[in-house]
C-alpha cells in the first residue's frame, strides 16, 4: 500500500504538471515514474526515443538496477551478503565487506575481472577505468586500473573528506582534512597536487570531463571559498563563499572552467578565474546529500531543502530558471542531466523528464 500511495501520488504530480517552456527554446515534458524501491512497476514511456538512452545506476542498500531511459529495466541485481560501489556509466561494479579481506571487479553482467587481497574500500571511475583504494583509516588512495594493477603513486593524507571523479571520463579528484588535495588522471598519474594552507581544510572537489580544472570547497570556521584549479597551468583563483559549510556541498565543473557551487540560499557560478558570473536564488539547503550536474550549457541542482522536503532546479549559468520544483515527499534529491534525459532520484521515488531544444 504504502509504494501504491507513492506511484499515485507521484502520478498526481506528474499528471498536473504543464508543459515547462523556457522561452521559444527549451521545452521540459515529464516522461516516467515509479517507486525506487521497486522499480520494476515503472509503466515505461511511449517516447521510443529513449530507449536507446540510459540514466544513472539506481542503488540500494542491497541492489543495484540500471534502466533505460524509457524506464525499463536493463539489470537488477541483489547484494544480500556484500557491500558494493558502481561506476557512474553502470558498466562495472566492485564488492567488498566492511571487515573483507579482499575487493572484487566485475562487469554489470556479473563476469569477474579481478580480485586483489585488500581490506580497502573502492571507489570506482565513471568508466570504470579508475579504482581508487582507500585505507580504514582514511589516510592514504592508491589508484588501480581496469585490470587490477596499482598505477601511479599513492596519495596520503591526514583524513580524506572527499573522492570526486569527472563525468564521462575517469579523471579523479581526493582531498583531506589538512588541506592536502590532488587531482588523477585515468592512468594513475598525478596531474596536480598542493594544500589550501591557513588552517582550511577540503571539503567538496569536482573535476572537468578531460581533467583541464577542478573545482575546490575548502575553509574553516572563519569562512568558506570556492577555487577553480587549472590542473595545466598548476595555479588556482579563489572566491569567498557566502557562509560557512559545516559540511561538503554540490560542485561541478567543466572544461570551459565555468563552474557552479550551490551556497545554502544561492547557487553560485564562476568562471574559470573564480570570478562570480551569476547568482540564482534558491530555497535554502540543508547539509546533507545533494548534486549539481551539467550537459552542455544546461545545469542541473538537487538537494534537501532546510525547511523540508526535496528541492530541483534545473537552470543556465547566465542565471536563466528553466525548471525549478519542490518534492515535499522527498528527503533528498539527487538530480543528473545529460543529453535529452533529465533523471531525479529521491528515497521514495524515481522521476525521468525529455528535455526538447527548438
Amino acid at each position: 500500500m504504502r509504494y501504491l500511495f507513492i506511484g499515485l501520488l507521484a502520478g498526481a504530480l506528474l499528471g498536473l504538471a504543464p508543459v515547462f517552456e523556457a522561452g521559444p527554446a527549451i521545452e521540459i515534458y515529464p516522461e516516467w515514474y515509479g517507486p525506487a524501491a521497486s522499480p520494476e512497476s515503472i509503466e515505461r514511456s511511449p517516447n521510443g526515443a529513449l530507449s536507446g538512452l540510459s540514466v544513472p545506476p539506481v542503488v540500494s542498500d542491497d541492489s543495484l538496477t540500471l534502466l533505460a531511459g524509457d524506464g525499463r529495466i536493463l539489470l537488477r541485481r541483489s547484494f544480500p551478503d556484500d557491500l558494493f560501489t558502481v561506476s557512474a556509466n553502470g558498466a562495472y561494479y566492485a564488492t567488498y565487506r566492511k571487515t573483507g579481506t579482499s575487493v572484487e571487479f566485475f562487469s554489470a553482467a556479473g563476469s569477474p575481472f579481478w580480485k586483489t587481497d585488500s581490506r580497502e574500500y573502492p571507489h570506482l571511475s565513471y568508466n570504470g577505468k579508475i579504482v581508487l583504494l582507500v585505507n580504514s583509516d582514511q589516510s592514504r588512495a592508491r589508484a588501480l586500473n581496469f585490470h587490477g594493477n596499482e598505477v601511479g603513486e599513492p596519495v596520503t593524507g591526514r583524513f580524506l573528506t572527499v573522492a570526486a571523479f569527472s563525468k564521462g571520463s575517469d579523471f579523479a579528484a581526493v582531498g583531506f582534512l589538512d588541506g592536502s588535495y590532488s587531482i588523477i588522471d585515468a592512468e594513475g598519474k598525478r596531474l596536480f597536487g598542493a594544500r589550501t594552507g591557513g588552517g582550511t581544510l577540503v571539503k567538496s572537489m569536482a573535476v572537468s570531463p578531460s581533467g583541464l580544472y577542478a573545482a575546490l570547497h575548502y575553509g574553516n570556521e572563519k569562512g568558506d571559498y570556492l577555487a577553480i584549479v587549472d590542473t595545466r597551468k598548476g595555479g588556482a583563483s579563489a572566491s569567498p563563499l557566502a557562509r560557512v559549510h559545516v559540511a561538503r556541498t554540490a560542485l561541478t565543473v567543466g572544461d570551459d572552467g565555468l563552474a557552479a557551487a550551490l551556497d545554502h540560499n544561492r547557487i553560485l557560478v564562476v568562471d574559470s578565474k573564480a570570478r562570480p558570473v551569476t547568482t540564482i536564488n534558491v530555497p535554502a539547503a540543508r547539509t546533507g546529500m545533494a548534486t549539481l550536474d551539467r550537459s552542455g550549457p544546461i545545469f542541473a541542482a538537487g538537494y534537501t531543502r532546510s525547511e523540508g522536503g526535496a528541492q530541483s532546479v534545473l537552470f543556465l549559468s547566465d542565471g536563466t530558471v528553466l525548471f525549478a520544483r519542490n518534492f515535499p515527499a522527498e528527503s533528498y534529491l539527487q538530480a543528473s542531466v545529460e543529453g535529452r534525459l533529465i533523471f531525479l532520484r529521491g528515497p521514495q521515488t524515481l522521476y525521468c523528464y525529455s528535455l526538447h531544444l527548438r
